[in-house]
């Protein structure tokens, strides 16, 4: 068996062992990973930016695979089924856990920052973290398939026809804005600072687009939503600059979602703005729920994931994948790779 493995700041090698990994409980499932995303949270840790991801470490907490082995109580899934893994797993007993809640479990773990994930031929997980594919989901796409970002605006709601504003067209943003218009929001406004990011978002649903190098940010917002501000704002920057744009945009009681990590505080955060304006504010390390939802909306076309994959890596190449994210190379939106188990499309 093949892994990659981060051993330190920048450092990423290819390592065999004996065998696929055993099950060792009756609940659990080994799968063959047949393809593994590679988006922002892996480099910050191969760069070393994460406090509480430690070397050694097999990246990958984006992947999908194919049933190989079930444990005895193992009930709802059988060699050869395709299925998607969540990387969040909690013990399953807990009250976080039974809410919902499984990225709280006190006794729970991350595949791929805080144990051993996806850039591997097999991972054995529980059969709770695993959710069965359509034929029409390709593997790549499911790869890079996640609740979080529907999963945060579940958390302030959205009615039909508010306006929301999207700070920050990476790939979170890119799945934001289509997050709002499938739950009916309107118009959708996209920010950010790369043209070809900002085309596609336009292509993706977006009614405007404002690149946020030219002009006033703020000021064309409000032009376009008649000086009232917007209903909802989405951070998907962790910039400064983008929270302290976001509480001027939003109009009195509107919520912010605020999804993005910033890389620093902000030493001089305007609270006043939020209490004389009545803002709400939500963070967005939701609930692991949703995902036959999701899973839907993808297989039903109504959220595009595949327009987002712009790179394609074989499995031994994942260190320059790692390079070819942190660089934007190329356009560089989402990276997959094919792993040694099957081919990156099912």
């Amino acid at each position: 068996m093949i892994k990659a493995v981060w051993t330190g700041t920048e450092r990423l090698e290819m390592i065999r062992s004996a065998g696929p990994p055993p099950i060792t409980r009756p609940d659990e499932v080994r799968i063959r990973v047949t393809a593994a995303g590679v988006c922002g949270t892996d480099v910050h840790i191969w760069e070393g930016r994460i406090s509480f991801a430690a070397p050694p470490l097999v990246l990958g907490h984006e992947f999908t695979g194919v049933v190989d082995e079930c444990g005895p109580e193992v009930r709802h899934f059988s060699p050869g089924d395709r299925v998607k893994c969540d990387s969040v797993v909690g013990c399953g007993e807990c009250a976080w856990c039974r809410r919902g809640s499984t990225q709280f479990c006190p006794d729970g773990y991350e595949f791929g920052i805080t144990r051993d994930g996806g850039w591997t031929e097999w991972l054995v997980a529980p059969q709770r973290n695993l959710h069965r594919l359509p034929e029409s989901v390709s593997n790549e796409v499911a790869a890079i398939l996640d609740v979080e970002v529907m999963s945060a605006f579940r958390k302030p709601g959205l009615r039909f026809g508010e306006s929301v504003a999207i700070f920050g067209a990476g790939p979170a943003g890119l799945i934001a804005l289509q997050c709002a218009r499938v739950l009916s929001a309107h118009p959708v406004i996209l920010c950010g600072a790369r043209r070809e990011r900002l085309e596609l978002g336009k292509r993706l649903g977006a009614d405007h687009v404002i690149d946020v190098r030219s002009g006033d940010t703020v000021a064309r917002i409000l032009d376009l939503t008649g000086g009232r501000g917007v209903d909802l704002a989405f951070d998907a920057a962790g910039a400064a600059q983008a929270l302290l744009d976001i509480l001027k945009v939003l109009r009195p009681q509107g919520r912010a979602i605020l999804y993005g990590v910033p890389d620093r505080a902000i030493p001089e955060f305007p609270s006043k703005e939020v209490v004389l304006k009545d803002l709400v504010l939500y963070g967005a390390l939701s609930d692991r729920t949703g995902w036959d939802e999701m899973i839907g909306f993808v297989a039903g076309r109504k959220i595009d994931l595949q327009s987002l994959i712009t790179h394609r890596f074989p499995f031994e190449r994942a260190a320059e994948a790692l390079g070819a994210v942190r660089d934007r190379r190329d356009g560089a939106i989402k990276a997959v790779l094919q792993m040694p188990g099957g081919e990156t499309t099912s």
